[in-house]
């Protein structure tokens, strides 16, 4: 009789992997060291193609016997029941308090019939804002939340310049998770440059992937070196300039599993000197979950944050919103005109960052491979004098006091001059015709009363 070939999918609770064991018609694995015999509900033993949860810890054993190391399988259609699990990282942030608010109000991917029945656990882990639960609890009591949204639950103290970070998340009921979004980093050039043994540890958390989920990286456009207009990531080489840079493409290649994080070139020939020498060993990294992805965000311009106090005291909400301060009160300020960047609505941010949650969580076989890598941006390539004159132009404003001048080649933190990006690969993924360009974004932030 010819063998017919059938998949029996393996997704490890808590491990490392998802992975896809071919069987031959009829054959059944023999289960050993189980607590129980394990057989369906309804009394029927395992058959091709049966998907089950199995226990972490559990082994193939000469491709023939799966030891469930005295732990018991659950069919994975009850799993479906049982809430999935989100982490959001720097949920305090700018990013992370539209996200937030996006998920709570909205659902994943903003779709009511996306993943129909399923609920969701969003914890919400942040370093050390004093406003963010008080300022939380203000904007879930004033709104329902989305049918599908079971708990929010913040977790402060989450830094991942301490080592005991994985533990801090365990202790607050955070053991296990279905993704993670991954947007908490120094995203400061000059603080990483100043601090780079923070800035590596923060930057490139490589024990977040110890939970065995897919991770939606928030990367940066600052991984590549700013020689050029419009770079591909697929093509395109990545060379940073500085330590922020560094850091952040060496998570990039953690993610997607390479052996080799940062070569000598992206180092700067400097391997053993301050940036180069707080470098993780790959060979201590956990496996990364292959349905993971990666967003070379440019920067991200758009209204004020959903939470009444914002991210910092003192602080502007984005760019647009610093340039109007200065604009309205006459202040003279000085805006580079030597550097370009493809400044992406945050609306387009969120969009993504639900686009492939949606894509990782609904995913059973782990069947993209490998992270992707996407580059995140408008469809603009502009300086900051460009945006300080197209928002006064708007906002009808006297730019007299916006000068425009150079950045300096020499002193100061080193910058790449042109990190413009292509996007017409996450356009076509999203299935969107084409991202926001500066315009749709100062239209939408000031028209629709944003501001």
């Amino acid at each position: 009789m010819d063998s017919q070939i059938g998949t029996f999918l393996i997704c490890a609770i808590g491990g490392d992997r998802t992975m896809n064991i071919e069987m031959s018609g009829g054959l059944i694995y023999e289960i050993i060291n189980a607590d129980e015999e394990w057989v369906h509900g309804d009394g029927s033993k395992l058959q091709s193609g049966t998907k089950v949860i199995l226990p972490s810890g559990t082994e193939i054993i000469d491709n023939a016997k799966i030891d469930f190391k005295g732990g018991k399988p659950k069919v994975w259609e009850e799993r479906q029941q049982q809430p999935r699990k989100i982490l959001i990282t720097g949920s305090s942030g700018y990013v992370g308090q539209h996200l937030l608010a996006s998920i709570a109000f909205q659902g994943i991917g903003g779709k009511t019939d996306s993943n129909q029945g399923a609920t969701y656990e969003i914890f919400l882990a942040y370093n050390a804002l004093p406003t963010f639960e008080d300022d939380l609890a203000l904007l879930l009591e004033h709104k329902k939340l989305h049918p599908s949204i079971a708990k929010i639950q913040s977790i402060s103290n989450i830094d991942f310049s301490n080592s005991e970070y994985i533990q801090l998340l365990q202790n607050a009921g955070a053991t296990s998770f279905d993704a993670i979004i991954h947007l908490a980093a120094l995203s400061s050039p000059g603080f990483c440059e100043n601090n780079a043994s923070d800035a590596w540890k923060v930057n490139c958390p490589i024990d977040l992937l110890s939970f065995g989920a897919p991770i939606i990286y928030l990367s940066t456009d600052q991984v590549y070196e700013g020689t050029k207009s419009y770079y591909q990531e697929d093509t395109d080489e990545t060379l940073p300039v500085n330590v922020y840079g560094m850091t952040k493409l060496a998570f990039e290649r953690v993610l997607l599993g390479s052996n080799v994080l940062l070569s000598e070139k992206e180092l700067g020939g400097n391997s053993t000197g301050d940036t180069g020498q707080y470098m993780p060993d790959t060979k201590s990294i956990p496996s990364p979950n292959p349905m993971s992805t990666i967003l070379r965000s440019s920067l991200i311009l758009g209204g004020p944050t959903p939470l009444k106090n914002g991210c910092r005291k003192g602080s502007f909400p984005s760019f647009l919103q610093f340039i109007e301060s200065r604009l309205k009160s006459s202040t003279p300020t000085d805006y580079f005109i030597n550097e370009y960047r493809s400044v992406v609505h945050v609306e387009d941010v969120l969009r993504a960052i639900n686009h492939f949650l949606s894509k990782a969580i609904e995913s059973e076989d782990g069947s993209q491979g490998k992270a992707e890598i996407y580059n995140l941006g408008g469809r603009t390539r502009v300086s900051r004098y460009d945006i300080a004159l197209k928002l006064a132009n708007h906002l009808k404003l006297d730019h007299s006091t916006a000068n425009g001048v150079n950045r300096p080649a020499i002193g100061g933190v080193p910058s790449p001059p042109d990190i413009s990006m292509n996007v017409n690969k996450i356009a076509k993924e999203m299935g969107v015709t084409k991202m926001d360009g500066l315009d749709e974004i100062i239209e939408h932030t000031f028209s629709a009363g944003e501001c």
